[in-house]
């Protein structure tokens, strides 16, 4: 399936989530990522890294939407080389959302974390999403040049603005 044809599914998925239609899931646990309502206790010295955690309130209705996206995009070329990435920047996007403390909301939240997903997928389609090939202690691409580079993700007035171009409400 082409990344327009993604691009739509996921601007359906949006509509869903604009009125106020999604669902809840198990907490989500896959691709080093992590959604949680309480933070985790992590082992010290553990062999194994942390895996990304997202300590929400909304952990059953993010998690429903990470299976949403892992659906949408687990037949594209290369899944199985860039999900940590892919999931990581996900779960990323909802950190740096909510760190913002802007009117959060569920409906907020969900279509801040579509908002990366468009953002991904059009990297994709023109050549320039990027996967470390080796992570050490779970880092990711997004995690060590975003930093670099001082991006970050849309804040509430910017994830509304792009949802309004495509005829989604907020």
């Amino acid at each position: 399936m082409t990344i327009d044809k993604k691009l739509a599914e996921l601007q359906n998925l949006s509509q869903i989530i604009s009125l106020d239609s999604w669902r809840t899931a198990t907490n989500w646990q896959g691709a080093d990522v992590v959604i949680t309502e309480a933070p985790l206790s992590v082992t010290p010295n553990s062999f194994y890294p942390a895996p990304r955690s997202v300590v929400t309130e909304y952990a059953p209705e993010l998690s429903w939407l990470f299976e949403q996206l892992r659906d949408l995009v687990n037949d594209l070329d290369g899944y199985g080389f860039w999900k940590e990435e892919f999931f990581g920047r996900l779960g990323n996007a909802a950190n740096r959302f909510m760190s913002r403390r802007e009117r959060l909301t569920c409906k907020r939240l969900l279509l801040a974390v579509i908002h990366e997903c468009f953002c991904i997928l059009e990297e994709m389609e023109i050549g320039q999403f990027k996967a470390l090939p080796i992570s050490i202690n779970n880092e990711i691409y997004d995690d060590l040049f975003r930093q670099i580079e001082n991006e970050g993700s849309a804040d509430a007035t910017e994830v509304e603005e792009f949802f309004k171009s495509l005829g989604v409400t907020s």
